[in-house]
């Protein structure tokens, strides 16, 4: 009876161990042949289970050891990544499926990573109790893995995503949140000092108009802040002294003009007189030499070497004919030596008068020609008095047919275009030659005065570029150190510098203090990024790397930054594309969807 009461409780107990047995053998695997499909982020970088079963990362099983654990039918394997205190490593450990450890050198491991921009090969040995990885799995840790196990002529496969720091957005979305992207390159960087400044006007261009003859002010064309272009009327001035100027000037045209009258006539005389004695130097008869010179203007000396000339050839001819006579005997000898006598000396005073109308027609021309040089320099003088008081060329050789009411009026006009910066004159006031009734200034180009400490003379040079920043209204110059003064001050220990920048808008006020970036030194790196775009997650100085639509944090290892461009000494590659500006908001975008970062 007993037996028979026994037997029921054995089936019993053998059924439920036999389907025990069964549940434990036939379990279902983790993430088993599941293939890698693409993964949908949108507005978080965790991956998506698809359609065909691909496990979620966080769905998976942990193993005793914290790692991911994936069992196939007789093979049980944990995968973790171990990153305290050294490089992120893959650890495996392996155990049948009761849990059993099995020796590590039956099992062939493989693990493809599948990143972004690349796809990495983990390769295995033994070390002590687990497996290790060949590779050092470098941040983010976000990829789709890939396990290939062979054990016993049997393979084992198993496919899951491990995505973190990721995120992805439309090229829409892009382009309305004003996100730019820049390749990775070389850059230059700077070691820069920041100095405080003022700007000042340019002294170069400041002039102090006078004007330059004592007057009474008529009426004022400009007033304080005025723009003015070289030529421009400023002010018109009632002047006396302007009036006696230019009547001056007139009589000295005038006195030139009848001079070189004067020395025409005179040149013309002598030239007349010339052409007189050439013919009576023929000695032609006296009705020939009064034919040749009836129409010509000679003057006084015609008037004096004709009959000296006509007494010459008389007494000469007296002569010749006492000669024959005295030679024949029919003359006595005392008429023929007074007939010798009287045409010897004809002969003596024709020579002396016609050499004194040489030298005198000679010298009166020369003695002409120095009144007109003498009246000419008087013009001259006359002249630049109107040229130094302002008169254009123009203004001066229209003086003659000017009004005579117009010859006190002076036009005070500006010398170079700029603006009006100070005014001292009003209507009806008295003004002297030498008072400074306006200052003009051309702000075109402004100085910017900067105390350089003397610690950094060394790094200073003349002709380096400068920039100059007014933050408060946004402004920004760059210029050229011009100058540096050769005396330390005693007690500020800096030396004035001067930088000269352009101002084609007016916008830089002279008397406004402003900064001034001075480059001491420079250095190229073979890669570097903006600052701007580097960001901060977790402990992570990151980039975010942009492929297709996908963005992605990478941690950089950075080197040195001028604070506009900072070296990258690792993690990221020549000519990968990245965000340069707008990066704040990929980073609220990953840090909206709470990622872990869970191994």
């Amino acid at each position: 009876m007993k037996i028979k009461f026994l037997l029921p409780i054995v089936f019993l107990l053998a059924g439920g161990a036999y389907i025990g047995n069964s549940i434990l053998n036939t379990a279902p695997k983790s993430a088993q042949n599941s293939k890698h499909e693409p993964h949908d982020h949108e507005n978080d970088h965790e991956h998506k289970p698809n359609s065909e079963g691909s496990e979620n990362i966080e769905s998976i099983q942990r193993g005793p050891h914290g790692g991911w654990l994936f069992t196939d039918k007789d093979l049980q394997v944990e995968v973790k990544i171990f990153e305290s205190g050294i490089p992120p490593e893959f650890r495996v450990f392996i155990t049948d499926a009761r849990s059993n450890p099995i020796p590590l050198d039956e099992v062939n491991l493989k693990i493809i990573l599948e990143r972004l921009d690349r796809t990495d090969t983990v390769n295995f040995k033994p070390m002590g109790k687990y497996l290790l990885g060949d590779k050092t799995i470098v941040e983010p840790h976000s990829f789709n893995v890939a396990i290939h196990a062979r054990w016993k002529s049997k393979n084992y496969d198993w496919d899951f995503s491990q995505i973190e720091a990721r995120t992805e957005l439309t090229k829409e979305a892009v382009k309305n949140a004003n996100i730019t992207i820049a390749n990775a390159r070389p850059a230059l960087l700077k070691k820069q000092t920041t100095l405080p400044g003022e700007i000042v006007l340019n002294e170069e261009k400041v002039v102090h108009i006078v004007p330059r003859l004592d007057g009474v002010v008529k009426k004022t064309f400009k007033d304080l802040g005025d723009s003015v272009v070289p030529g421009d009327i400023l002010a018109i001035l009632e002047s006396r002294e302007l009036a006696d100027a230019k009547i001056n000037y007139l009589a000295a045209v005038q006195q030139e003009d009848l001079t070189k009258s004067d020395l025409d006539r005179e040149t013309l005389l002598f030239h007349n007189t010339k052409q007189m004695l050439d013919l009576l130097q023929q000695e032609l008869g006296l009705e020939n030499v009064y034919q040749k010179l009836k129409d010509l203007q000679i003057g006084k000396s015609r008037e004096l070497l004709i009959p000296a000339y006509a007494k010459m050839k008389l007494t000469k001819s007296v002569y010749l004919r006492e000669k024959k006579l005295f030679d024949k005997g029919i003359s006595s000898e005392s008429e023929y030596l007074l007939a010798e006598e009287n045409s010897k000396s004809s002969e003596a005073k024709y020579m002396a008068l016609r050499e004194k109308i040489d030298y005198d027609g000679d010298w009166a021309v020369r003695q002409k020609k120095r009144n007109l040089e003498s009246e000419s320099l008087n013009l001259q003088t006359a002249r630049q008095k109107l040229f130094a008081l302002g008169l254009s060329n123009e203004k001066i050789e229209s003086l003659a047919h000017q009004n005579e009411q117009e010859y006190s009026k002076y036009e005070l006009r500006s010398p170079l275009g700029g603006i009006i910066i100070q005014k001292h004159l009003t209507t009806g006031e008295a003004v002297k030659n030498d008072d400074d009734v306006f200052l003009l200034a051309d702000l075109s180009e402004v100085w910017v005065n900067i105390a350089i400490p003397v610690k950094d003379l060394n790094f200073i040079k003349l002709g380096q570029r400068v920039t100059v920043r007014n933050n408060s209204l946004g402004l920004k110059a760059t210029g050229k150190l011009t100058f540096l003064d050769s005396i330390i001050d005693s007690s500020s220990r800096t030396v004035t510098g001067r930088v000269v920048i352009p101002n084609p808008n007016l916008k830089w006020r002279p008397g406004t203090f402003v900064a001034l970036e001075l480059t001491l030194s420079e250095q190229k790196v073979p890669l570097a990024v903006p600052t701007r775009a580097i960001q901060t997650i977790r402990d992570w100085s990151v980039v975010f790397v942009k492929y297709g639509n996908f963005f992605e944090a990478r941690p950089l290892e950075l080197g040195k930054s001028d604070g506009t461009w900072t070296e990258v000494l690792q993690g990221l590659k020549k000519g990968e594309n990245f965000v340069d500006q707008n990066s704040f908001i990929l980073k609220a975008e990953i840090e909206k969807s709470s990622a872990t970062h869970d191994h």
